[in-house]
């Protein structure tokens, strides 16, 4: 019996709106790179990292998980940057924000991620 109120535990906050996937888009990667040593410092797990020839200049990502909480960091010049992952996280990370103001009024949208395609 245990496993099954585990598992219903585990079904539960699946329809939390804090754990749903979002995006924030239009970063520098100067911010990019000061999120991810910010996310490391904090105890996350870096699980993949692009170390081409070309990183940082053509093209940028890192997947960073901690706990059951997954990210992912992307940047290429066409695109931008953006940061995917739960909205919890999401808005943890808008201290590190570099178009927020004094007032704490940023430019940049902090969006739920829809489930269509893209």
């Amino acid at each position: 019996m245990t496993w099954i109120s585990e598992f219903v535990r585990y079904l539960s906050v699946l329809g939390d709106p804090r754990l749903e996937p979002g995006t924030v888009e239009g970063l520098p990667p100067f911010a990019l790179r000061q999120t991810a040593d910010a996310l490391k410092a904090a105890g996350w797990t870096t699980t993949y990292e692009y170390n081409g020839d070309d990183a940082w200049v053509d093209y940028a990502r890192i997947d960073m998980r901690k706990g059951r909480s997954k990210l992912r960091i992307l940047w290429d010049p066409d695109s931008g940057g953006s940061i995917d992952a739960p909205q919890t996280v999401l808005e943890g990370l808008r201290p590190l924000d570099p178009w927020m103001g004094e007032a704490g009024e940023g430019r940049i949208d902090y969006q739920k991620r829809s489930s269509g395609p893209r």
